[in-house]
């Protein structure tokens, strides 16, 4: 999915660097996109087009070089792509997110999350599941039926916003899966494909993100918040 949001401190920096995957002379470049032994190419692991994991903090194919942006670039950038981010979502057709970017959010702006590969996110809770969110820390155990949306874009260095995957995670009841701590974690992908869901197809694609959380499953039900100066007070 193509974006045409841009930083615009940082829109055509690094154009003519050799390295640049939009130089003319770059393997990678768009216009060489064809060609089956171009590395950029769909079928590699590491090409954008490739719904590889993003949720693995090693994966290689994070969105790797990210810019660091000041907080209204990332407000001003989430503006501009964020309506854009809704409808490839909902190509997926996964109905426990409807309509999430009117659910309650969790964090004043958009802000770079290392365990997401470098990309800007946004926290967004449902009605069942909003009141013990915003506790953060102090959760406890989060409701049945609770839901937790993150949808991300990429900035890369030439300033170019790119959409990234939606993170979600709804809680089962009791007995779904004891090994995530019965949440179930599904990743849909910028082009509306839902890479993995626990339980369901591809539910291995998504071990890592069980693997990530679980380990504060008894102090905070397996969540893990933004940083206290992005947290809204609610």
């Amino acid at each position: 999915m193509a974006s045409a949001c841009f930083v615009p401190r940082l829109k055509g920096a690094g154009g003519c660097h050799p390295c640049n995957p939009c130089a003319a002379k770059n393997p990678c470049a768009a216009k060489k996109g064809c060609n089956p032994c171009n590395p950029c190419a769909a079928a590699n692991p590491c090409s954008p087009c490739n719904p590889c994991n993003p949720c693995n903090p090693c994966n290689p194919c994070a969105a790797g070089g990210a810019a660091e942006i000041t907080d209204a670039e990332a407000g001003d950038a989430y503006a501009c792509i964020k309506e854009a981010l809704a409808a490839a979502y909902a190509k997926a057709g996964v109905a426990s997110v409807n309509g999430y970017q009117g659910w309650p959010s969790f964090n004043t702006v958009a802000y770079q999350s290392a365990t997401h590969g470098g990309r800007y996110v946004n926290n967004y809770a449902n009605a069942t599941g909003a009141e013990a969110y915003g506790r953060f820390e102090d959760v406890g155990k989060m409701p049945v039926g609770s839901v937790l949306a993150k949808d991300s874009f990429a900035v890369a260095g030439n300033g170019a916003v790119s959409p990234g995957p939606l993170f979600v995670m709804e809680k089962m009841p009791a007995g779904f899966n004891s090994g995530s701590d019965d949440w179930k974690y599904t990743m849909i992908m910028p082009n509306g494909s839902v890479y993995g869901t626990t339980n369901g197809e591809g539910s291995a694609r998504v071990q890592f993100c069980v693997d990530c959380h679980v380990p504060l499953a008894d102090m905070q039900d397996s969540l893990y918040f933004m940083p206290e100066k992005y947290r809204k007070n609610q």
